[in-house]
């Protein structure tokens, strides 16, 4: 990696955070490929690069093991770096331009049934402030159909119970306002009223879901165990994580006959190919339509 990468890696990462609105886990994420970059050209400096470059280094990390998904993600760092680059006039033309992307894999998500969510949702003791606290991330989380950074960062003041519906703050700091059912309100509306507050204690915090002990929010890792601790209590012998709450969201709405577009907003997916993604399951309810209603059936 040569001296004069640092400040083009820097101001980037700078630009992405204060003129893209992207996440500092985001920015984070696209410096660590950057970086990762810059170590494999050498004495390349970044603001020389061919496109030969970068198509031996997508070679390179596929050879390690690197899938095509997280492949696609290096790519896509790389064409948003040089097109920054050729933004601020310090390039004529991207080396990315032409390249193609590393074929994706398209694997349909895994998401549990009515049944195995309803065993889920009903293991935390809610008799304990705690897991009051877990019974209500999860109603929500299965309501919204929130990634767990977006629960993690939601506040007391993105909640309208009254109104039943929550403002969650997605990718690229772009706020969505997404419909909460009458469970998820019930069980959010006794975690404020007999759990949070003595969790609290004599502590302050703007967060909706608090630790027991110390600090003012959750962490995603509390999230993710919290999860897999009740899926393995419940017998539930599938991968459990929380992410697949909000596969199994998505694809029961689809299911009872919400369209996609509806359910891309409150996903807060910016494009509607990601979504698509989730209508796997119409084939298996028009088979059986068909075979319910077809004479021949």
């Amino acid at each position: 990696m040569t001296l004069d990468d640092y400040p083009l890696i820097g101001s980037f990462v700078s630009y992405l955070l204060a003129e893209k609105g992207l996440s500092v886990n985001t920015a984070k994420s696209y410096r660590r490929d950057l970086h990762a970059f810059s170590n494999y050209l050498d004495e390349v400096p970044l603001d020389e690069v061919e496109p030969r470059h970068i198509e031996a280094f997508l070679s390179y990390l596929m050879e390690k093991g690197l899938s095509p998904v997280s492949s696609r993600r290096v790519l896509s760092c790389l064409r948003h770096f040089y097109r920054y680059l050729v933004l601020k006039g310090m390039l004529e033309k991207c080396p990315t331009a032409n390249i193609e992307s590393p074929r994706q894999w398209v694997h349909l998500p895994s998401c549990l049934t009515s049944e195995e969510v309803e065993t889920l949702l009903n293991a935390p003791d809610v008799s304990e402030p705690p897991g009051l606290r877990n019974k209500s991330m999860l109603e929500m989380m299965y309501a919204t159909g929130m990634r767990v950074s977006e629960l993690c960062d939601l506040c007391t003041t993105s909640l309208n119970l009254p109104e039943r519906f929550v403002r969650c703050t997605g990718k690229g700091a772009k706020q969505r306002l997404i419909p909460i059912g009458a469970e998820a309100v019930k069980w959010t509306a006794e975690y404020l009223r007999r759990g949070r507050p003595l969790l609290m204690k004599e502590r302050t915090s703007p967060y909706l879901y608090v630790p027991q002990k110390r600090g003012k929010r959750l962490s995603r890792q509390f999230v993710w165990e919290m999860i897999r601790r009740y899926a393995a209590e419940c017998g539930l012998n599938k991968r459990v994580y929380p992410h697949i709450l909000r596969h199994s969201f998505a694809t029961h709405l689809l299911q009872n006959d919400a369209d996609l577009l509806s359910i891309k907003m409150m996903l807060g997916h910016s494009d509607l190919s990601t979504t698509q993604i989730y209508t796997h399951v119409a084939k298996d309810r028009l088979k059986a339509l068909h075979e319910k209603f077809h004479p021949r059936g």
